[in-house]
């Protein structure tokens, strides 16, 4: 697998994260300072499930893969 960055950014409440996709084929998630320790934990293994199905990969609206991330 490859390696996974992870920093804390203040960000609204309404984005709890995001990953990036780096150049060195890393990955960053970016986790909202804002929010609970759990939520965080939530938002990463939500995040790191993305990218360990290498929804980074595909070539599809980003809607289609969220709505399949949370039928799982």
């Amino acid at each position: 697998m490859n390696t996974i960055n992870t920093v804390y950014i203040d960000m609204p409440t309404t984005i709890h994260s995001y990953v990036v996709n780096n150049n060195d084929m890393s990955y960053t998630i970016v986790l909202n300072s804002k929010l609970t320790r759990e939520q965080n934990l939530r938002s990463y293994y939500h995040e790191l499930a993305h990218i360990s199905s290498g929804d980074y990969d595909k070539r599809c609206v980003a809607d289609i893969i969220e709505i399949s991330a949370h039928e799982t």
